[in-house]
């Protein structure tokens, strides 16, 4: 008789029912979680237009022109001329901080020297310096304290600099916060594995840095700042991706061999500079 009942049609069909129910409500769950993924990315985005609009250099020939004077200035024969100090900088950027005998323990200065559309670029300059003391890169959702990751997740600004020398291999992609500076000046610090991801945030300096073979990864679940982690689709292995952003400045970074461009700025960003940098062993660099 029991065995009569559990094999009834009727049982077969309410397990089966049961069975689709719970399979309805999962995809439902998943489906929810990654519209509520991209209804906070699209919320990010809206704010990063309306700093967008404001950061944005209606006269760029000017501030070009400025750009190239400066330039001329620093590196006319008759200023050479006139330079008999042991420092060799020539370009206005590097002459700004280089040639300080104090630059390692004021390094914020550096947040005074960028020129060119990014001018106004402070990065963590109203922050506290951050050291990173571990290279690894296990956790995306609670990244460990020390690590490269846990800085820049960081609600607060960040000065980030490095212990020793270093190579970060990165898992995933590397979200980088509002109001972060990466600042590898005294190391050799190699960021390799995954891109830098600069998304619909304003603010952000990195100096002084390698950075390669980044690839592709599948996504997942990845924090992008200490309130929030969501799931994140495929990155493209950029070596620094900029979406939506502004004010932000790279200098002094040596990138090659990434499997997508070496640096990517796209959907309205505006009000970067890209100086004093070396970029071999790629296809392209979108813009």
């Amino acid at each position: 008789m029991v065995g009569q009942i559990v094999g009834s049609p009727l049982c077969i069909l309410f397990y089966v029912l049961a069975v689709a129910t719970v399979t309805a409500a999962a995809a439902a769950a998943t489906y929810n979680a990654t519209t509520a993924d991209e209804e906070y990315w699209e919320k990010r985005a809206e704010e990063a237009r309306s700093y967008s609009r404001a950061a944005y250099v209606s006269d760029p020939v000017a501030t070009l022109n400025r750009f190239n004077t400066d330039v001329l200035r620093a590196t006319t024969r008759r200023s050479l001329a006139k330079y008999k100090g042991p420092c060799m900088a020539t370009n206005p950027i590097d002459r700004c901080w280089r040639c300080r005998d104090d630059w390692a323990t004021d390094r914020k200065r550096l947040a005074q020297c960028v020129s060119g559309f990014g001018h106004r670029t402070v990065g963590g300059g109203a922050g506290k310096i951050y050291v990173v003391t571990n290279a690894s890169d296990d956790e995306m959702i609670m990244p460990r304290k020390g690590t490269l990751r846990y800085g820049v997740v960081q609600d607060r600004p960040l000065w980030i600099v490095f212990a020793r020398d270093m190579v970060v291999k990165l898992r995933q992609e590397l979200i980088v916060n509002h109001n972060k500076t990466i600042d590898g000046r005294g190391a050799q610090v190699h960021i390799t594995g995954a891109q830098i991801t600069v998304q619909g945030v304003q603010q952000v300096i990195i100096h002084n840095v390698h950075i390669h073979h980044s690839v592709q990864h599948s996504g997942g679940m990845i924090r992008d700042s200490k309130r929030h982690y969501g799931l994140r689709t495929r990155s493209d292995g950029d070596g620094i991706s900029i979406m939506s952003s502004s004010n932000i400045w790279i200098d002094h970074v040596s990138m090659w061999n990434c499997s997508d461009g070496l640096i990517d700025v796209v959907n309205g960003s505006t009000a970067i500079t890209i100086s004093n940098s070396h970029f071999t062993k790629h296809d392209h660099v979108r813009h």
